[in-house]
């Protein structure tokens, strides 16, 4: 009996089964998922690609008059520009509830973002002590987010769905690096050692539109 009872289950899931894919293109977070849907359940993987780049620009000056003329010059500038990408695969599970055209569905992902790239130019005196503190984040970074959403989807056809949702999302993060500077002649010998340690969580909410295909 229970051998019975077991290939009817394993006859209805493959019946109901099928490769799905969807996208979210708004939010803060785009996303994109392929997964393979067994009944109302719906594994998937997402892979996800964000890059950001910016610069930085700083002058200062100061000058000091005396009766007319100047008796003190000082100026001070400095630039940065940096780029970088992560790239961050997810693991998740969607469960598609009820019956008829319109379906609720709930759903919970897993996955650890990858530092890709990360590149900064600075003035030229500092760039290999810059240089060596990005090799040291990207050595020691660490970083996990999980998210957890509910929402429903009407299916227009039997092979086409679009969605609303409300998601959240938990962004845990930690980067370490070190410094170390050395001077040496015959007589003195004198060095210095920096450790830094960061760490951030970040929770967010956000709302996202599906587009779902099941093949």
């Amino acid at each position: 009996m229970r051998f019975v009872m077991g290939l009817l289950a394993i006859s209805v899931c493959v019946a109901f089964a099928g490769v799905a894919f969807g996208v979210n293109p708004i939010g803060p977070l785009p996303e994109t998922y392929i997964g393979y849907k067994i009944g109302p359940v719906l594994p998937y993987l997402s892979l996800g690609f964000y890059n950001s780049s910016g610069h930085y620009y700083y002058y200062y000056e100061h000058h000091e008059e005396y009766d007319g003329e100047e008796i003190y010059f000082y100026e001070n500038a400095d630039t940065a520009i940096w780029s970088g990408s992560i790239l961050m695969p997810t693991l998740g599970t969607k469960v598609v509830l009820g019956a008829g055209d319109l379906k609720p569905f709930i759903r919970i992902s897993g996955g650890v973002p990858f530092l890709l790239s990360l590149k900064v130019e600075v003035e030229e005196d500092e760039q290999e002590r810059v240089d060596d503190m990005i090799e040291g984040i990207k050595e020691n970074s660490r970083a996990l987010m999980v998210a957890g959403g509910a929402g429903v989807e009407y299916y227009l056809t039997e092979r086409f769905s679009i969605g609303g949702e409300f998601v959240y999302r938990y962004l845990s993060g930690s980067t370490a690096w070190d410094e170390y500077d050395e001077y040496e002649d015959e007589l003195y010998r004198e060095w210095r050692r920096w450790e830094y340690d960061e760490g951030t969580n970040i929770g967010m909410t956000s709302a996202g539109l599906w587009l779902n295909f099941y093949f």
